[in-house]
């Protein structure tokens, strides 16, 4: 094609919902780090580049973790931390503090600090001896923790954390105090900075079903037989399409009350989509969804083809919106650009990954027909995971990127709605395959007899549910949102053999919780399979045999 190439890039913002329905308190505090460390910062960074547009989603339950850290809500990292003040820790923090507190990138964040290294260092002989350390130990440690999940550009910026940086030790209570209250602030100024952007134009906000579930497996999860006919199966089925309806209906009505207008478009939960599901989003409203090239490439019958560069050799096909049956637009991304942006880049320098990225855009731009279109690059990621694998938390890269897409005549960067309202999808797909962004497949999420048992417990109280109360939508909220939460994606995708962490366990009891608490306020005892947990028995070995183990670096075991 002569013309500009469009672009669209959808930077995917989610943690699971991580409060307890039994305490109210965070269990995890990864909402509130990656606050300080990626919501924020990732929408200044765009500021400084008007020229370059991109998407955000904003899952509901994201957006309501952030607003009560905002108001003052508290996770067990902020309470040990505060604890460590007084110096009335106890042995089980201390050991808690010494297998959470180093949970960052080991290369490319501690041992760019001498005295956090020192921390590490000190930390790892001790082992299971944390008596052996210092009350003023565990003071440093907590505040090198929570600083350095603060975005390097805020600290420098910040005249008092760059002071504490360079301090290095021997911190105070007050300085504690302050980095903690940096962070609340920083929670509270995400949905602020976003809205702006999108008044501004330079930004559209997406959804996503309110607490991201799998829309397909919600609907009937023997969807899943569709791409795996030996996947495992719970019995009976967990089918309720109205529960998927309501997490679309819900996500837009907070949508709208947060942003002040209804959103026009959603990346489905890890873009997973099957016909119903696409026919749930549309019926809600919402005009366009994306979804991942693997999916394109089953309900077409084609394998997207690349050259010695990874450039498409058919771009035609995947870089342009598709009309679906009934109404609506669907629009599919590039995985070979997105995975490495994701996954790769972090290893090299910005130029070369930026060189690397553009020129496949740009041998994929040189293959479009004149005669064809519209045409649309799709990008699309996890926008908070991927940076701690960069130096510099990803600032040079994102910056050698926008700049480069803010002057390069070949590329214009779009927001989706925007480019659909000028250029409709001209092109109908007949057929759309049921399926997410990994492997084209849901086996991420069922299939195996972990998650056969979760489903099954899950199904269990929903049915129960239903008989005490009637439809998810009717139910009192004091049952209707650990329900909800229940539904959500991560539970599953921790219950699967492909994926694990040194959280397994919290995982496991914090769905089991929500499960809890509906046959509780029903005035009956849970079952005692959901008393119990879920994870095969190997695997529960293997999570209690980390105990004695610090946690690694890389940070992208934590959905």
């Amino acid at each position: 094609m002569n013309g500009k190439l469009p672009v669209a890039i959808i930077w995917h913002m989610h943690q699971p919902y991580y409060r307890h329905p039994q305490t109210s308190e965070f269990v995890l505090p990864w909402v509130r780090l990656h606050a300080s460390k990626d919501y924020l910062h990732m929408a200044r960074l765009l500021q400084e580049f008007p020229g370059v547009k991109a998407h955000f989603t904003m899952v509901p339950s994201l957006r309501d973790q952030l607003e009560d850290y905002a108001r003052g809500a508290d996770d067990e990292d902020t309470r040990v931390t505060m604890r460590t003040v007084d110096g009335s820790l106890t042995p089980e923090e201390k050991d808690h503090m010494l297998h959470r507190f180093f949970s960052i990138h080991h290369g490319n964040v501690i041992h760019r600090h001498d005295e956090y290294r020192r921390l590490l260092q000190l930390g790892m002989a001790t082992r299971d001896r944390p008596e052996l350390l210092s009350d003023d130990y565990f003071v440093d440690l907590a505040l090198w923790f929570n600083l350095a999940w603060i975005d390097p550009d805020d600290i420098e910026s910040d005249a008092r954390l760059k002071e504490l940086r360079e301090k290095g030790q021997r911190y105070t209570g007050d300085e504690v105090r302050y980095v903690i209250g940096r962070q609340r602030m920083m929670a509270s100024g995400v949905p602020h900075l976003y809205h702006r952007l999108e008044r501004d134009g330079q930004v559209e906000i997406l959804t996503t079903p309110y607490y991201h579930p799998i829309l397909p497996l919600i609907i009937d999860n023997r969807s899943a037989l569709r791409a795996d006919p030996n996947a495992i199966m719970p019995d009976p089925p967990f089918a309720y399409p109205d529960d998927a309806a309501f997490q679309i209906e819900e996500a837009i009505a907070s949508h709208e009350r947060a942003f002040g207008k209804k959103p026009r478009g959603t990346w489905p939960s890890e873009g997973s989509i099957s016909p119903e599901a696409a026919s749930a989003i549309f019926k809600s409203g919402l005009e366009w969804f994306a979804s991942d090239e693997g999916v394109l490439a089953r309900s077409i019958g084609v394998e997207f083809k690349r050259d010695d560069v990874g450039g498409l050799l058919e771009p035609q096909l995947l870089y342009r919106p598709y009309r679906i049956p009934g109404g609506g637009t669907a629009i599919f991304r590039d995985r070979e650009i997105s995975d490495r942006i994701g996954f790769l880049y972090g290893d090299m320098s910005p130029h070369d990954a930026v060189g690397d990225m553009i020129w496949k855009l740009e041998r994929a731009r040189e293959r479009l027909p004149e005669d064809g279109g519209p045409y649309l690059a799709t990008i699309i990621l996890d926008g908070e995971n991927a940076w701690e694998a960069y130096p510099n938390n990803g600032n040079d890269f994102l910056r050698y990127l926008y700049g480069t897409l803010q002057s390069d005549e070949r590329f214009e960067t779009v927001r989706v709605s925007d480019f659909l309202d000028k250029t409709p999808a001209k092109v109908e797909l007949p057929n759309l395959h049921t399926g997410s962004w990994i492997d084209a497949t849901l086996g991420v999420w069922i299939g195996e007899p972990a998650h056969a048992r979760a489903w099954g417990a899950l199904e269990r109280t929903r049915r129960f549910a239903q008989e005490q109360w009637g439809a998810l939508r009717y139910m009192p909220k004091s049952v209707r949102q650990p329900l909800m939460v229940a539904e959500g994606s991560d539970w599953f995708w921790w219950y699967s053999s492909r994926n694990s962490s040194p959280e397994d366990a919290v995982f496991d009891a914090l769905f089991r919780a929500n499960l809890e608490v509906v046959w509780w306020y029903a005035g009956a005892e849970p079952p005692d399979d959901i008393r119990s947990s879920l994870m095969d028995v190997n695997r529960m070995a293997a999570v209690a045999g980390r105990g004695g183990a610090m946690l690694p670096g890389a940070r992208e075991q934590y959905g």
